[in-house]
């Protein structure tokens, strides 16, 4: 298997590897060796400069060059320090079969190199060949094969630790890579979450400053020739709306493009202020608020405020105009109930039940811990949310 290396590394292994066998070329051949040595050296050179793309392929050339050296009778050369390289690459660089292969020749190659250093007649390193000194040769050998295998071991050893060390280094990266796609993954869910808010407050805003208009202008043009004073109440009842509406959009605009602060929290006065909008729309509101000393959050006061906002907006566009749109609210110790009934038109399905604002209402609810159903028949529609308060209620204490 062949490693990917840029071409630049790949360059600079093969030089390294070309200066190695010319720096050693004059020595090996002005031993007895001869052409057999500089073979040798050659094949080590080749071992070299694929040592890194290819360990297990410089691990196999680095065992047969050591077999056709001793079975060619070379002495040990200045270019089998070469195998202390390959060893190293192979544990750096090799895959769990070949640093294991790789550790495997080390011990090995350390028993038959001692065993050939220490017993080969002619070699510099063993004792004399004499029937009597068999007991040096093998002393002579255990200390050889202690060296070998420190400095075969410490090689491939120091591989080890590189390949460890880079390791460790890949892993770093690729948890600070996560950790940034988590950071950014995390970013767009609140991107598309404060999205969300956004879009559900402009349809809040739109759709109900939009019915209020209509039904204004609508009842305007109805009476203007009966009731000239109640066209001016009117245009009124519009401009402020219009005005109230725009000001609110503003706002939703430059939190898209600034971050801004949030749109006021409607307080608990701001309900009866909506009815009282309603009402001067011309729709006949029948409302029983009690809210006592219970404490909602700011979360669940918007959620009341807009669920009741969608609820009447609907009612106004989609409800008998002849009935009365009951409107309660009711407060315990544990949370606030709101109801909204109207009548429709007999016959007529609820056409706001496959529209957008129940979803937003129910999404409101369900965020501010509480619920939100909307029901309905062929006669009447109704809307009832609950939202938790956030201290218990006081009511009755002195």
């Amino acid at each position: 298997m062949l490693r990917k290396r840029s071409i630049s590394r790949q360059v600079l292994d093969v030089t390294y590897a070309v200066v190695f066998v010319l720096l050693l070329l004059p020595s090996t051949l002005s031993q007895s060796s001869g052409s057999p040595g500089a073979a040798v050296l050659i094949g080590f050179g080749i071992a070299l400069a694929i040592r890194r793309r290819s360990p297990r392929w410089s691990l196999a050339l680095a065992w047969v060059l050591a077999v056709v050296q001793m079975v060619s009778g070379v002495l040990p050369l200045s270019a089998d320090t070469a195998i202390f390289a390959i060893l190293y690459c192979s544990a750096a660089y090799g895959d769990n079969v070949v640093r294991r292969l790789g550790l495997a020749s080390a011990v090995v190659g350390g028993v038959i190199a001692a065993l050939y250093l220490a017993f080969v007649d002619g070699n510099p390193f063993g004792a004399p060949t004499d029937a009597g000194f068999q007991e040096p040769r093998l002393l002579q050998a255990t200390v050889l094969l202690a060296a070998l295998w420190a400095m075969l071991g410490l090689s491939w050893a120091l591989g080890r630790l590189a390949y460890a060390r880079r390791t460790a280094i890949e892993s770093a990266h690729a948890r600070e890579l996560a950790e940034v796609h988590q950071a950014r993954a995390e970013q767009e869910v609140a991107i598309e979450q404060e999205r969300n808010r956004i879009a559900r407050d402009m349809h809040d805003i739109v759709a109900h400053s939009l019915a209020v208009v209509i039904a204004q202008a609508d009842g305007a043009r109805y009476v203007r020739a009966l009731d000239p004073a109640a066209v001016d109440t009117a245009l009124t009842t519009i401009s402020d709306t219009g005005r109230e509406a725009l000001s609110d959009v503003r706002v939703l605009l430059g939190q898209l493009r600034h971050s801004q602060g949030d749109l006021p929290t409607p307080g608990p006065g701001d309900l009866e202020r909506l009815l009282d909008q309603m009402r001067a729309t011309g729709l006949n509101i029948d409302s029983s608020i009690d809210t006592g000393d219970v404490s909602l959050g700011a979360g669940a006061h918007l959620a009341l405020y807009r669920i009741a906002q969608e609820s009447l907006t609907n009612a106004l566009r989609h409800g008998d105009p002849n009935s009365p749109v009951t409107v309660s609210i009711e407060s315990d110790s544990a949370g606030v109930e709101l109801t909204v009934r109207n009548s429709v038109f007999p016959g007529l399905p609820a056409a706001e039940s496959s529209g957008h604002g129940v979803a937003g209402m129910k999404e409101r609810a369900g965020l501010s811990g509480g619920t939100c159903t909307a029901t309905g028949d062929a006669s009447s529609w109704t809307v009832t949310a609950w939202l938790p308060t956030t201290t218990p209620s006081t009511k009755g204490t002195t």
